[in-house]
């Protein structure tokens, strides 16, 4: 498994260009969040950094909600453009722990900048809800990438599960000193175990409950 953590590295190409003029932004935005952190990073600042002018910036993304969103983008492409089918020889959970850690991967890669806008985000109600919404697309789009569905009651429960795992493995990865996130890897490991545990317990108290009411 951890030799295929590398295919999102591969893959970033193929998000958003560092070229176009978003993806300047974006990584004006990254390199500021690195120098000051995410409380203090303005559009003037990325529009000077990126070589445009404020309209250009503000074109695209006229407040730092929208910045965060369209790193929050960035991030998911990075992560779900690899996948071209489901490979039958591999479980869900294989296919989680391969997109988890490919999404881990693709923020190693700017990790101050990435840790600066994760602290400043969660220190920042407004942006941290903001950003609430835009993540549950994130764990759904996960979820459907890996072949697991997000419909109906189990799905809501999947999506939580999910969100718990993430959670679990991203304190990880901001401690993570390891050259090839062998920490975070290990973290990852742990919570999707204890998730699928969690699932098959959901699973089993659900025909439990069938076989009772059957039985009645």
């Amino acid at each position: 498994m951890a030799a295929k953590k590398s295919a999102g590295k591969k893959a970033a190409s193929k998000s958003v260009p560092s070229g176009t003029v978003l993806g300047r932004i974006l990584d004006a935005a990254l390199a500021d969040a690195a120098a000051v952190g995410w409380r203090d990073v303005s559009l003037e600042t990325v529009a000077e950094v990126a070589g445009l002018s404020l309209g250009e910036v503000v074109l695209l993304v006229p407040n730092k909600v929208c910045l965060l969103r369209g790193l929050l983008d960035r991030i998911d492409a990075r992560t779900l453009l690899p996948i071209k089918t489901l490979d039958p020889e591999e479980t869900p959970r294989d296919r989680l722990f391969e997109i988890l850690m490919r999404r881990f991967d693709a923020m190693n890669e700017s990790r101050d900048a990435y840790k600066a806008v994760i602290t400043g985000v969660a220190r920042d109600p407004v942006a941290a809800v903001a950003s609430a919404g835009r993540l549950e697309r994130s764990f759904i789009a996960m979820l459907a990438g890996a072949g697991i569905s997000t419909s109906g009651l189990n799905g809501v429960l999947y999506v939580q599960g999910l969100k718990a795992t993430a959670a679990y493995t991203l304190r990880a990865w901001m401690s993570d000193d390891t050259s090839d996130l062998a920490k975070t890897m290990a973290a990852l490991d742990r919570a999707l175990n204890r998730a699928e545990k969690a699932a098959g317990m959901m699973t089993f108290r659900r025909r439990e409950k069938a076989e009772e009411a059957t039985d009645q």
